[in-house]
């Protein structure tokens, strides 16, 4: 194997974090290389180092067996680096072909050449099979287009290392599929792929090798084929986890949420009911209606026809404010944009709803500081929340760490209808372990809970019972023995009862 990239003894700290300690691994060339650990293990600031974006403390860094100085991100793209990070950065307002060439723009004499970025793009979103026209708005995409122009961007620039940071979590089945063909091709070419992901069964399918970090340290570098899931889990989280365990059978008791002939944005006519003690699941392709569903019956998003009660009470047109007040919460899809408040910090971001309804425990017209760190670490310390203190940035913590601050801020107001959209996307498989553990223990504390996923294996482990929705409809409900990936996909593909 021709080592295209060697990390010899890389550390890396932040105040008194230590993010990366004395990491030595190498990279072939023109191979696909999985990195792989839990939230906070130090994938994140490998790759920032590798991009420039920060610097190490201590070691080095060869470049086909010459050391190298990646002073910033300009000086990684000229060594021929490109990243897809995982949250998407684009500029709405602009077209795509803008947003592929933004800052490396093709002109001569001062002259834009638009055609030929034109063509560029088009190539680009070809090789991706994103059937778009390049002059589109981003503005107009749906969250797996913009994710897909995303890697189209770090494409086009024909690098000869490419970092892909868990760039399957907002995409559809299609475009998935899409990726892992454009991957392969880009091998052929011997490109170079550093694939970072959190869903393993996308490492077996594409890398050729596989380094795990913990903790910041270098636990194993080998090849893919000598390795199983259950050896990678263990070796990514010093520990056995069950993830596919199914719940066991539970009698639900009154009905908590009823939803009648329900019709809003992107979906019609939806009728169901949610009980005490019960996970309920809703299941089907992006794009379906799933999320417009929840965002509705949270007051997000406007009725056009149907009725929604919490318990008895007909709360259809009532504010999200008032059904929160109720006893309803929404995890949402997005915690980067509707999850989270970055300007605040991690207290602040938990005690948010609570101070909003004048919850006792931060007081209705002054906010108890010491009362809200308290409150806070005990929170922390429920959900294992891994931070510095109460104080620390929202943007300082792991996808995993702020995906449990966004459910702990509702589990303050002991919610009866708990929705999570989405609950366990992006994160590692030790944090979506946890949380497969409390929303079994939100049920079994006699609360209803519904739960929207695009893991099927997920929903099979943690629902009772599961909803199938395909273009805005209920296809049907599978339950029981009934409960299989092929019975929910022949319902999501072709509605079929």
């Amino acid at each position: 194997m021709d080592k295209f990239l060697e990390l010899e003894q890389v550390s890396k700290a932040f105040g008194g974090t230590r993010a990366l300690s004395r990491v030595s691994f190498s990279v072939g060339q023109g191979l696909v290389h999985a990195l792989v650990g839990e939230n906070g293990a130090g994938k994140s600031t490998l790759m920032k180092i590798l991009m420039g974006i920060h610097q190490p403390d201590e070691g080095r860094i060869l470049l086909k067996g010459r050391p190298v100085s990646i002073a910033n991100p300009v000086k990684a793209r000229s060594l021929g680096f490109g990243i897809v990070f995982q949250e998407i950065e684009l500029c709405p307002n602009l077209s795509i072909m803008e947003n592929l060439f933004l800052g490396g723009e093709l002109h001569h004499r001062g002259f834009m050449r638009f055609r030929e970025m034109e063509k560029h793009a088009a190539e680009a979103l070809n090789l991706l099979r994103l059937k778009l026209d390049p002059k589109t708005p981003v503005s107009e995409l749906s969250v797996p287009q913009k994710q897909m122009v995303q890697i189209a961007r770090a494409i086009i620039y024909k690098p000869d290392l490419l970092i892909f940071d868990e760039p399957t979590s907002a995409l559809t089945a299609d475009s998935v599929q899409h990726l892992f063909q454009a991957i392969k091709q880009l091998k052929q070419q011997k490109i170079t792929v550093l694939y970072i992901s959190h869903k393993l069964q996308e490492i077996f399918e594409l890398a050729d090798m596989v380094t795990v970090l913990r903790d910041g340290q270098h636990i194993n570098t080998l090849p893919v084929s000598e390795v199983n899931e259950d050896k990678l889990v263990q070796m990514m989280v010093g520990r056995e986890l069950e993830l596919s365990a199914r719940r066991g059978e539970v009698k639900p008791g009154e009905v908590r949420l009823r939803v009648e002939s329900l019709s809003g944005r992107g979906f019609s006519k939806i009728s169901f009911e949610l009980r005490a003690g019960e996970v309920l699941g809703v299941a089907g392709l992006v794009g379906s209606g799933r999320s417009e569903l929840v965002e509705t019956i949270f007051g997000v998003l406007p009725v056009t026809e149907g009725r929604i009660l919490l318990g008895a009470e007909d709360i259809t047109r009532h504010s999200v404010a008032y059904r929160a007040g109720l006893g309803m919460a929404l995890v949402p899809e997005d915690r980067q944009f509707a999850g989270i408040i970055f300007t605040m910090v991690l207290k602040q971001n938990l005690s948010l709803p609570g101070v909003v309804l004048g919850a006792r425990e931060f007081g209705r017209l002054v906010i108890s500081g010491a009362r809200e760190s308290k409150v806070a670490c005990e929170t922390m310390q429920k959900l294992r929340v891994v931070a510095g203190s109460p104080e620390a940035e929202m943007q300082s913590l792991s996808g995993g760490n702020q995906q449990k601050v966004v459910i702990g801020k509702w589990l303050l107001l002991k919610p009866s209808v708990f929705i999570l959209d989405e609950p366990t996307r992006g994160i590692d498989v030790g944090a979506k372990a946890e949380i497969h553990k409390l929303i079994r223990e939100l049920a079994d504390q006699g609360r209803a809970v519904l739960v929207v996923s695009s893991e099927l294996p997920e929903l099979l482990a943690l629902a009772d019972r599961i909803l199938v929705m395909r273009e805005g409809r209920l296809m049907g409900e599978v339950c029981g023995e009934r409960r299989c990936e092929q019975e929910i996909m022949r319902l999501a593909v072709a509605g079929v009862e």
